[in-house]
């Protein structure tokens, strides 16, 4: 379900993303399958331009990128460099693409 109001400004209920013109905002968690080891993610996009921050207990990392994967990929490089690779491929990263093209 979404509701748009009369600034163009869409909600889509249920699904975790907020979007506000062409402003894009996700969170989520990436695990390795390895390790119990996550770190919590949000995604943002205003116009052409992606932001990853994510939080690993009291560490804060971003990365910048012309797409949600760059972004995420520069930010888990510099946050976990060694584990990067295993949290690219948590599964979790299928329902967030198929979250981020809902909202595009």
């Amino acid at each position: 379900m979404t509701g748009v109001d009369t600034l163009g400004v869409a909600r889509r209920s249920g699904s975790g993303v907020q979007r506000h013109g062409r402003w894009i905002r996700l969170g989520f968690r990436l695990h390795a399958s390895d390790t119990d080891a996550g770190v919590d993610a949000l995604l943002e996009c205003s116009g052409d331009r992606w932001v990853a921050i994510l939080t690993d207990g009291g560490r804060t990392e971003t990365g910048l990128g012309a797409s949600a994967r760059t972004a995420l990929t520069v930010a888990l490089q510099s946050l976990a460099p060694g584990s990067a690779a295993a949290l690219l491929s948590d599964p979790e990263l299928f329902a967030v693409s198929w979250r981020i093209r809902q909202a595009v």
